[in-house]
């Protein structure tokens, strides 16, 4: 089976401006997270983006990260929705 993820390296955390704009349309796994008061994720450390979220956890990736020396981790999703953009009842008298 085709993975569907991969690990990234980054030496510095990224603001989650820089890292929508890097990985817009994926799942972003981080290390080092910062969050405000209001629980909002500010920066991190980005490790790993998939197509899905959580990709890799059947082959045991995220075990690494479980460790004092990353700090606390997170995920957030910049997936790309997909949805309806327009919808025609048929049939339907006066649609």
């Amino acid at each position: 089976m085709e993975k569907t993820y991969q690990f990234v390296n980054h030496d510095e955390p990224l603001s989650i401006k820089e890292v929508r704009e890097m990985y817009e349309g994926y799942w972003v796994f981080f290390v080092n997270a910062q969050f405000s008061e209001s629980m909002e994720l500010l920066s991190g450390k980005p490790v790993i983006i998939g197509s899905r979220q959580y990709d890799g956890v059947d082959d045991g990736i995220y075990e690494k990260y479980d460790s004092p020396e990353y700090g606390i981790t997170t995920d957030k999703s910049f997936l790309t929705k997909k949805f309806i953009t327009s919808l025609r009842a048929v049939g339907m008298p006066n649609a």
